[in-house]
């Protein structure tokens, strides 16, 4: 299984087949669960599968995956980073799956933690896969500067509202043979008021999903991905999120 080759054939699926799961793959779910790879290891993280969610807007799936977290400083983009990092292992298990951001915050919460978001998924109705060519993703020249054939995979991040709301930064820090080794900035679009309070928290989600895609590509191109923060990072209209390299 190799999460990586599902960024390239995941969509979004919002019609179920409402046969429940078998015994087994729920187990799968659960152990992977236990598995993934934080974005900041120092943020306490839970969830909990569920059959029924309310929502502003319905989407019936069979099962609901209701993420929560510390409220520490990033906790929105380690949760993205995360649980993308499920999202992607549903669809390597055959699975349909769903951000669901209209999702209303459940009644009673995790002690200590704070409710995300919340993940649909189960039996697709039809294909849970797409063809490359059927993504709607703004084109490289308007989300990044520089070449780093990691971009591409984080171009194809699910965003709220496909607002795709991030800018990547490539360069090199040295020539010749290194020059294939080099860093990406990473930007989260500013946003104005009314998109703000439409989109919520989701923009900084948005972000931990993409970058969960760059860590898969990173790993992909036999690399240890690692994310810091430099000075003097700053670009007009975005907020520096970090420097993968």
């Amino acid at each position: 299984m190799n999460l990586y080759d599902f960024i390239w054939k995941r969509k979004s699926t919002r019609k179920y087949d409402m046969t429940p799961l078998g015994e087994e793959q729920m187990e799968r779910i659960e152990q992977f669960a236990k598995d993934m790879k934080p974005l900041y290891p120092g943020i306490e993280t839970a969830y909990e599968i569920t059959s029924d969610v309310k929502g502003l807007k319905p989407l019936k799936a069979p099962r609901y995956l209701i993420i929560y977290s510390e409220a520490k400083d990033g906790y929105l983009e380690n949760a993205g980073f995360m649980f993308q990092q499920m999202d992607l292992f549903l669809s390597s298990e055959g699975l349909g799956s769903c951000w669901f951001g209209a999702a209303k915050t459940p009644a009673e919460s995790k002690p200590g933690m704070k409710y995300v978001i919340t993940l649909a998924f189960g039996k697709a109705e039809g294909s849970p896969y797409r063809e490359l060519s059927e993504f709607k993703r703004k084109p490289l020249s308007e989300i990044s500067s520089g070449s780093d054939e990691r971009i591409e995979a984080a171009r194809l991040a699910p965003s709220a509202v496909n607002f795709q709301n991030w800018f990547f930064a490539a360069y090199h820090t040295h020539s010749g043979e290194n020059a294939a080794h080099g860093k990406i900035d990473v930007y989260r679009k500013k946003t104005i008021l009314s998109a703000e309070r439409h989109l919520g928290d989701m923009s900084k989600i948005d972000m931990g999903i993409a970058l969960c895609h760059l860590y898969l590509a990173t790993e992909h191109a036999g690399r240890e991905f690692i994310l810091t923060k430099e000075a003097d990072k700053s670009k007009s209209g975005y907020v520096y999120v970090g420097t993968v390299s």
